[in-house]
């Protein structure tokens, strides 16, 4: 599901000049593989600038019996500026070439821009957001598709801890914690990438980190955004050094107080648990020494606190830099 549309070029049209305009749209050549027939032209374009693209926008080019058709779309996720260059693309491609164009609001008729553009930061954060979205759903799919095996896979533990050590449920949930904590740190890294391209008090970070030979590689050749290298030289697995960091830039950015509001009546905060699951994956990556305690009821629990975590600090971002979170993805 997605905005897809079509260019109709009229009669007697050249490729030629039409595969140079596409690329002078911005648009890059691809390779997917896939064998279409009478498409001789696969592309994709793509904004990293302020964070404008969410997922870009495909455009495949088709010649049959000397009539050129270009078809174009864009995820239903795509970004109020991959909307954009879509309209543009159709429109540039009419008036140049002439023909008509479609789009699910008709002949000629362009897709509509309900919502004003988000600010570079509210994009950049969303981004953020969505990637770590996509991330935990691939730690669903895998506990629904797992296949877990004899008698010996219990639900609940023995009373022996020997016993319990051996059973393959319990080393299943400890190896998914290293990577929940991995997409974790990735979410406030990336956040915190985009708040340094925004805010005014860069020093106090410019002045703690230490860039090696390959990071200054990586900048000479822009491999990466600056930004994104400079947040490399933080951790961010722990919430007092995630807010730590984050407070470096603005003061007001206060993730521990956010963590630590209460949370569906429990005694511990979700400041204390994830520091508790961040100390026990260390424990369980360095030593291999396994919570025991990790059935498959307290893997969702810590699963559903990571999210309410990233989301109470999603909101932070957005109290800060005056944006609305958005949670449609």
């Amino acid at each position: 599901m997605g905005y897809d549309s079509q260019n109709n070029l009229s009669v007697g049209t050249k490729l030629r000049p039409v595969l140079e305009t596409v690329e002078l749209l911005g648009y890059k050549p691809i390779k997917d593989n896939l064998s279409v027939p009478n498409r001789v032209g696969c592309y994709f374009w793509y904004d990293e600038k302020d964070y404008k693209s969410w997922s870009g926008v495909n455009l495949d080019v088709y010649k049959n019996e000397g009539l050129i058709t270009i078809e174009i779309g864009s995820r239903i996720s795509g970004s109020y500026w991959d909307l954009t260059h879509q309209n543009k693309t159709l429109r540039l491609m009419r008036d140049l070439f002439g023909g008509h164009f479609s789009t699910s609001f008709g002949r000629n008729r362009y897709w509509r821009l309900d919502d004003p553009p988000p600010s570079p930061v509210s994009s950049g954060c969303y981004l953020a957001r969505w990637h770590f979205h996509n991330a935990q759903a691939k730690a669903h799919i895998y506990l629904m598709t797992r296949k877990l095996e004899g008698e010996i896979t219990r639900e609940k533990s023995t009373g022996l801890e020997f016993m319990d050590e051996m059973n393959p449920r319990l080393l299943s949930n400890n190896l998914l914690i290293p990577y929940v904590i991995a997409i974790w740190e990735e979410y406030f890294r990336s956040t915190f990438a985009v708040a340094i391209k925004y805010v005014d008090n860069r020093d106090s970070v410019l002045k703690k980190i230490r860039l090696n030979n390959a990071q200054l590689k990586q900048i000479a050749e822009k491999q990466k955004p600056i930004e994104q290298i400079i947040s490399e030289c933080f951790s961010f697995q722990r919430p007092s050094l995630i807010t730590q960091n984050f407070k470096m830039l603005d003061n007001n950015i206060d993730i521990a107080a956010a963590l630590r509001k209460p949370y569906r009546s429990r005694k511990l905060t979700l400041y204390d648990s994830i520091e508790a699951l961040v100390e026990g994956r260390n424990d369980f990556v360095h030593t291999g020494k396994m919570d025991l305690t990790l059935y498959d009821r307290e893997l969702e629990r810590h699963l559903v606190d990571i999210v309410e975590a990233i989301d109470r600090a999603y909101g932070v971002m957005g109290s800060c830099f005056d944006f609305i979170p958005i949670h449609d993805y």
